[in-house]
């Protein structure tokens, strides 16, 4: 496996999550979450989701937990799901037949509009040696997302705000991500740093048309 201690290529991420997933099976370690809280950043990802009859996807979906969390409060759904991890996309396909779940080599390759998007955990760690750099990865790669959604796009980080940073770990500026939403996707975004003290999740909402001559925005779908 690649060092924590030096710069990781997308082969090397590759390889630490198929490392993890041989150990611990279809688990939250598996997808390096070993202190497991999924529901609760779940919960912060689609809260903003009240109806039955939408499509997400899930991108960087690992073990499909995501989905696991859907189906316990949706009924009737679509689900597309997409990772670089061949074990996990089989497993995800054999553990629910009705996924649509596809491996990837690039964000680009999934073109399907989408009504929801959401991305939990996939931009934890840094590829490569320029944090800089990656950051500005990590924007283009959510402004393409941003475009394939219809309703909104949910994504969670680590914040900067803390006195300890793990080797390769990407911890974000709540602020200054917030200022990149407004600014290139969408003025109408909600910032949760409510549901835990090291993590914050942001939605953007693709309509912000503004209700005349109210001065609202209208009801989400």
């Amino acid at each position: 496996m690649n060092s924590h201690n030096q710069p990781l290529n997308k082969a090397a991420l590759i390889e630490q999550y198929q490392e993890a997933f041989a150990k611990h099976g279809d688990s939250p370690a598996a997808v390096l979450w070993p202190r497991g809280r999924q529901s609760i950043r779940f919960e912060a990802l689609t809260a903003h989701i009240k109806n039955d009859g939408f499509s997400i996807l899930d991108y960087g979906c690992g073990l499909g937990h995501l989905k696991d969390y859907l189906d316990q409060r949706f009924n009737a759904y679509k689900y597309f799901g997409v990772d670089l991890v061949p074990e996990f996309v089989s497993s995800l396909s054999t553990k629910h037949p009705d996924a649509i779940v596809q491996e990837i080599a690039s964000h680009e390759e999934f073109t399907n509009t989408v009504d929801h998007v959401i991305v939990s955990g996939t931009f934890s760690i840094i590829q490569g040696n320029d944090p800089a750099a990656y950051l500005k990865y990590v924007q283009g790669v959510l402004t393409y997302l941003f475009e394939l959604c219809n309703v909104s796009l949910a994504v969670n980080f680590m914040t900067d705000r803390v006195d300890f940073k793990q080797a390769q770990a990407h911890h974000v500026n709540p602020q200054d991500m917030c200022r990149f939403f407004c600014d290139q996707l969408s003025p109408r975004l909600v910032l949760n740093q409510s549901y835990m003290p090291y993590e914050f999740t942001l939605v953007a909402f693709k309509d912000h048309t503004i209700v005349r001559p109210d001065n609202i925005y209208g009801v989400l779908p």
